[in-house]
């Protein structure tokens, strides 16, 4: 929304909008996505201003255990400055193409956070991304940046075959 107070100073409402917007445009539902990319400053107030932005869209968490993986790539490869929005969008992009939910290098998350009660969970290795739902796999990516820029994009796979599965050959034996 351009209004930060600063710099570096984050601006709640700004990332608020920023992905009310995307998800209204979109038609998508929070709840069917299983990955959000996120800025991650690893500062305090820019990741808890991120995580309440997205506690806040997304709900609270339902049930027992999250659903949701959060990471960020530059806790693998820094903070990138400006470039950091367009990495989170290829990690993200290569998520959805090899249908594995990608690790984020995070020891010891803040407790101050809160994520134990979003629907968010750190994901810390890499797995597949096991999916059984109606709606194809979709992810968010956060890029939010100096003094108020903010940004989200939602992707989802693509339904058709996928290039790198394994070709299916049909062999015919013959008799002789």
């Amino acid at each position: 929304d351009g209004r930060g107070s600063g710099i570096l100073a984050p601006r709640l409402e700004g990332e608020m909008l920023a992905l009310s917007r995307a998800y209204d445009e979109a038609g998508v539902d929070p709840a069917t996505i299983g990955l959000v990319e996120a800025h991650g400053t690893a500062t305090t107030v820019g990741d808890a201003t991120e995580v309440e932005a997205l506690a806040r869209q997304f709900g609270p968490r339902k049930g027992g255990a999250p659903d949701c993986a959060l990471g960020s790539v530059k806790s693998m490869i820094g903070h990138c400055l400006p470039a950091s929005g367009s990495a989170g969008l290829i990690k993200t992009a290569l998520a959805l193409h090899h249908r594995v939910l990608p690790p984020t290098l995070v020891d010891t998350p803040n407790p101050k956070l809160g994520i134990e009660e979003t629907p968010f969970y750190l994901n810390t290795e890499a797995r597949p991304w096991v999916h059984g739902g109606a709606t194809p796999r979709r992810a968010g990516v956060n890029a939010f940046g100096f003094g108020g820029i903010n940004a989200h994009a939602i992707l989802e796979e693509y339904p058709g075959p996928q290039p790198d599965a394994p070709a299916r050959e049909v062999t015919l034996l013959q008799r002789k």
